[in-house]
């Protein structure tokens, strides 16, 4: 779809190959060393929030990772502060728009945003699910203020003894006006909790063992068996 293309390539230069005219260096903001979690931000010219981006390595597989993801009714429960997850549309398995509402303290509005996501693997495993909002997918809720600009990614990365890093990117235009103190905690607390919450939930018995189709191609493993398959055939 010419939309996929699109986004995909565009979730990729915005978090990749950014100016360095526009983005400032990583900075190390926390480094939760009991739990492997740690937090980087950079400075986004002309933009109220930072970018962040959550690092952690977990004993595991990509496929169970990707099956949380895909666990949409559990999302709540680990994705900090999201109080609200509802998918609206799936054009394909590896394809989603999503509706989110993220909660703010008292008194300041929740925010809410359409997502559009889209999941992709390379030949030597690695899973991204790209993020973008879709500010205009829908007519705006009066009860919240809709965020304007998001864009982020998950990516999952197979490393060696099984290990598997994680990291959690994003950089969002929040809309309307936000206290410091909150803007601060934001960047910090949303990819530490969502991977601390993500560390505890993974181990969970419904995510284990799972295999998912545009892996299995990515890694060539489809061609593969059918290659096996011709050589045994009689």
């Amino acid at each position: 779809m010419k939309w996929l293309n699109t986004i995909t390539a565009t979730a990729l230069l915005c978090i990749s190959l950014p100016t360095l005219a526009e983005i400032g260096p990583w900075e190390l903001e926390v480094h939760d060393e009991d739990n492997d979690v740690q937090v980087f931000t950079r400075t986004v010219e002309n933009s109220p929030l930072k970018e962040f981006k959550g690092v952690t390595n977990i004993k595991g597989n990509v496929s169970s990772l990707v099956a949380l993801l895909q666990d949409t009714e559990a999302s709540t429960s680990w994705m900090h502060n999201v109080i609200k997850f509802e998918v609206m549309d799936s054009p394909s398995d590896t394809e989603n728009v999503i509706y989110t509402v993220n909660k703010t303290p008292w008194p300041v509005t929740d925010r809410d945003v359409y997502i559009r996501s889209v999941m992709s693997a390379n030949k030597l495993g690695v899973v991204t699910s790209s993020i973008m909002g879709v500010s205009d997918y829908a007519e705006k809720n009066d009860d919240y203020i809709r965020m304007p600009e998001l864009v982020g990614a998950w990516v999952f990365t197979p490393m060696a003894e099984g290990m598997v890093e994680v990291v959690y990117q994003v950089h969002a235009n929040p809309g309307g006006s936000l206290p410091d103190w909150m803007v601060n905690a934001i960047v910090v607390e949303t990819p530490l909790e969502t991977l601390l919450n993500l560390r505890d939930v993974i181990t969970n018995e419904k995510y284990q063992n799972r295999s998912f189709a545009f892996i299995e191609k990515a890694l060539g493993i489809d061609e593969k068996m059918a290659q096996e398959q011709t050589l045994i055939t009689p």
